[in-house]
């Protein structure tokens, strides 16, 4: 019997908006997770950051290039730039803030299992740079791991980071 996983490749050219600290996406190295990619609305997560969002046509055709180093073995620092694909679209993502949903509530029509841990997610599963979940219709455990929000006191601390940072916009 074969194997039955398939493995797809999406490019998605995402803007990320709101108040995000940059040396922090420089520690994750751009590991990410996104669900329901294929949706109306995915959610990302980069780290401790959360993002939601809705593809919009873009102003101008968004082209990506794969780099590729050049032959010369003792220039490594050379690279090459070779054209890979382009898109009229783009994921225009907001950066949200998640909180647990107490058994009892009324759904809100959002994501619905949120897995709450402690600890930087960036070190979590390195090896992974970003999952895709196809169907939203059945959530698993593993699943509820593809979005991590952190404690309530990590959410006040964000919300006193972002506030922090709108009095000091240059630190951005």
């Amino acid at each position: 019997m074969e194997d039955e996983w398939e493995e797809e490749e999406q490019l998605v050219v995402a803007e990320l908006s709101g108040i995000i600290n940059s040396e922090f996406l420089t520690k994750c190295r751009g590991k990410c997770k996104i669900v329901d990619v294929d949706s109306d609305q995915p959610m990302m997560q980069v780290g401790r950051y959360v993002f939601a969002g809705q593809y919009e046509d873009a102003l101008s055709t968004c082209v990506i290039l794969e780099e590729q180093p050049q032959g010369d073995a003792e220039n490594t620092s050379s690279l090459e730039l070779k054209y890979k694909c382009h898109t009229m679209k783009k994921l225009m993502m907001q950066r949200t803030f998640l909180t647990e949903r107490k058994e009892g509530e009324p759904s809100s029509g959002g994501i619905e299992i949120l897995a709450l841990s402690e600890g930087n997610p960036c070190n979590r599963n390195s090896s992974i740079i970003c999952s895709f979940k196809q169907d939203p219709a059945a959530p698993t455990e593993t699943d509820a791991d593809a979005l991590v929000a952190s404690s309530d006191s990590d959410a006040e601390e964000m919300e006193g980071e972002q506030s922090s940072m709108a009095d000091n916009p240059d630190s951005n």
